[in-house]
């Protein structure tokens, strides 16, 4: 008997509150910077702001540092504050705001309310920390720890996923 006929379907359930989305943002955020391309661009302005450091130093110019210190101060800084915002307002203007998410999984999909997604429309299952960043099309959608009842029923999720092709780790 094989291990995807002994999947037990499950019934996940957690509060979509201020505390959880925030920790989705963080999640999700850190997450799709981390395996982003655009990682490389802060990298290309820490190296500028060094070669403005020598020009600094050398010539008296400090245009070449100021504009790398801007850059930087916008990418690792204000960038994610304006993000962060943006999803704030989504978030406070959500039909979901302080809703009881409700979950079924099962070995054909994951179903929330009367939509149901097959594993093979979903993109990845990613474990962050505790946590669970589930990516169907253009969203990631945030499972907490404390929706689960068990460890084992959390491992079962991730093995399912694995089993799948869809358990991606970071």
């Amino acid at each position: 008997m094989s291990q995807m006929s002994t999947f037990k379907p499950m019934n996940l359930s957690y509060l979509w509150d201020r505390e959880n989305f925030e920790k989705a943002f963080s999640r999700s955020y850190t997450h799709q910077y981390k395996n982003s391309a655009r990682r490389y661009v802060g990298w290309f302005f820490i190296a500028l702001a060094q070669f403005g450091v020598v020009a600094a130093f050398k010539g008296g110019a400090v245009g070449l540092l100021l504009l790398s210190t801007v850059l930087i101060l916008y990418w690792y800084g204000i960038k994610k504050w304006l993000v962060h915002q943006r999803a704030v307002k989504a978030y406070e203007n959500s039909a979901l705001k302080n809703a009881q998410i409700k979950l079924q999984i099962t070995e054909e999909g994951v179903k929330q309310n009367d939509v149901f997604i097959p594993w093979q429309d979903i993109q990845g299952l990613v474990p962050i920390e505790d946590d669970i960043l589930l990516y169907y099309k253009e969203n990631a959608f945030y499972i907490p720890s404390n929706a689960f009842h068990s460890i084992e029923e959390k491992s079962a999720l991730k093995s399912l996923a694995k089993a799948k092709g869809r358990l991606f780790h970071v």
